[in-house]
């Protein structure tokens, strides 16, 4: 950390590939080239789509090399997949500062966000990256869904019926016996005559 105990682009960096690899994540070696290699990159890929990350010094320099940074990742995924392929369609560029921004800038990060014309993008500064758990609560969108539920095997509805219809007045065995005969695949009222018959 710095100093003052913010996050060091380093940290970021890190964080955000062991929270990607974590959630399935392979990198892809090498980098996005240009202006844009070495260690303030990182490119990802799972069975579905394409993440690149890039984390900038300052506000400035993000708001800046976007546009640049963009241009250089759509190029690197049209050398790297073809246009039928799903991966081309599903990717998103990480562009991510530990400086904080100012209220004049706000607006600008939201239309950075919001500019969809060539991939999706998810943008944070110093402000919202105050910890190494910030950065996973920004990478959540690229992260599998965990309900933290566990679904347990439902009794088949059918088999539910003769007791609810039962609390109605309806005589419970008369409805087991239409289920048996629909789950069984039998004629529902020769099924229905065999039950009053055995009465």
């Amino acid at each position: 950390m710095n100093e003052d105990g913010t996050l060091t682009a380093t940290q970021i960096l890190a964080a955000a590939s062991k929270i990607l690899t974590d959630g399935g994540y392979r990198r892809i070696e090498g980098e996005l080239g240009g202006k844009f290699s070495g260690a303030s990159t990182r490119l990802f890929e799972d069975l579905y789509g394409l993440v690149g990350v890039m984390i900038f010094e300052t506000w400035h320099e993000l708001e800046s090399s976007w546009p640049e940074a963009q241009g250089t990742f759509v190029d690197l995924i049209s050398n790297y997949v073809t246009a039928s392929d799903a991966k081309a369609w599903d990717a998103y560029i990480v562009l991510m500062t530990p400086a904080p921004m100012s209220p004049e800038t706000n607006s600008q990060a939201a239309d950075i966000r919001y500019d969809t014309s060539r991939v999706r993008k998810l943008v944070a500064s110093g402000d919202e990256l105050k910890s190494l758990g910030d950065v996973g609560r920004v990478l959540l969108p690229l992260l599998p869904l965990e309900s933290g539920v566990e679904v347990q095997e439902r009794e088949f509805i059918l088999e539910q019926l003769p007791n609810l219809l039962s609390r109605e007045g309806v005589p419970e065995g008369a409805v087991r016996a239409i289920v048996d005969a629909f789950v069984q695949q039998r004629a529902l009222m020769e099924c229905l005559m065999e039950y009053v018959s055995q009465k």
